[in-house]
């Protein structure tokens, strides 16, 4: 036991969100009887994200255990947070992406829960979405697209977003040790790959943890204006879509479900197969009728429905045998 918060940043290309970030976790209001560090991780970063951080680190005077920068040259958030949290110091491992703005009170916050409550194996925050300026209209209605808003889903689905959320170092240091893989990989490069946070919460859920979520613990969600455009918004409608599809390894054991995986997914498949043909066909013919243009929802439903049959199409096998990966994992004796 080493009580204390690690605050991982898992940066690809942070350059220009870094020094706001890093301001915020400067202000943390932090007693001294909490023991806390930042960990800095270059995932294969090609700008100077690791060389701003050290420069603009250098600008405060904090009374922290360790401020650190890691080089990750594999590409993929889940490589980034690895290596941090083979790392980190503390029991209580909070991932800060480069664009949270955790509000003064987060650390303390944060430690004082999770030290209080041994159950809680990972505990999530409340986003505030904070669009760069001038903000785009565009995407107002489609904010929730954003890491953004109270996670009012964690007690039926039990996970949490992985943006200022934080975990319990000893259960993820055990799952690793027996060998455990995610299906998903993390973002990298134009891939928008998401749902390894996911993960993390299902598997210390199946280990017999609480997964929680504490609307009182507040940060900003920096959303630049390259992300502000509606193409980002449909083109992540696939990957979320996509992404969910892998999830369908864990689902199954959450559920209870008693039917094989094999079945589900290629159930799924061919329902999914029938459905995006006829999306496809309906496409056409809305083309056809240049007197109508296509709609922001319909183009974020088709790239959905292309999603989630490509991703079954392309991945079932993955799928199945991260399946049976990931039963033969929690039902191994502990190290």
């Amino acid at each position: 036991m080493n009580p204390g918060v690690s605050v991982l940043i898992c940066c690809y290309n942070g350059s220009m969100n870094l020094p706001e970030t890093l301001k915020h976790l400067a202000l943390q209001e932090v007693p001294a009887d909490i023991p806390w560090e930042i960990i800095v991780i270059d995932n294969a970063s090609t700008d100077s994200t690791a060389i701003v951080a050290k420069k603009e680190w250098e600008k405060y005077d904090v009374a922290l255990s360790g401020f650190s920068i890691l080089s990750q040259p594999l590409p993929g958030k889940n490589h980034a947070f690895d290596m941090g949290l083979k790392a980190a110091k503390y029991d209580f491992v909070l991932t800060c992406d480069d664009d949270n703005w955790l509000f003064p009170d987060y650390i303390a916050r944060t430690f004082r829960i999770m030290s209080g409550n041994p159950e809680i194996g990972a505990l999530g925050g409340c986003a505030i979405y904070e669009p760069q300026q001038p903000a785009n209209k565009e995407v107002e209605e489609f904010t929730y697209y954003f890491v953004n808003g109270p996670q009012t889903w964690v007690e039926t689905d039990h996970w949490v977003y992985g943006a200022g959320s934080s975990y319990r170092k000893s259960i993820l240091i055990e799952l690793l040790d027996k060998g455990w893989q995610q299906i998903t990989s993390g973002r990298k490069g134009k891939s928008l790959i998401c749902g390894e946070d996911s993960e993390i919460c299902f598997m210390i859920y199946l280990r017999g943890y609480k997964v929680v979520a504490d609307n009182d613990l507040k940060f900003r969600h920096f959303v630049p204006l390259k992300r502000q455009k509606i193409d980002y918004i449909t083109n992540l409608s696939f990957w979320i879509s996509y992404s969910h599809v892998l999830m369908n390894s864990y689902y199954p054991i959450l559920n209870q479900d008693n039917r094989t995986i094999r079945h589900i997914i290629n159930f799924w498949l061919l329902g999914a197969t029938k459905t995006y043909l006829k999306s496809l066909v309906l496409l056409t013919i809305q083309k056809m009728k240049v007197w109508e243009k296509r709609t922001v929802m319909d183009k974020i439903k088709f790239n959905a429905t292309y999603g989630t049959w490509y991703s079954l199409f392309r991945n079932r096998r993955k799928i199945i045998a991260h399946h049976e990966h990931t039963k033969d994992i929690l039902t191994t004796k502990s190290l």
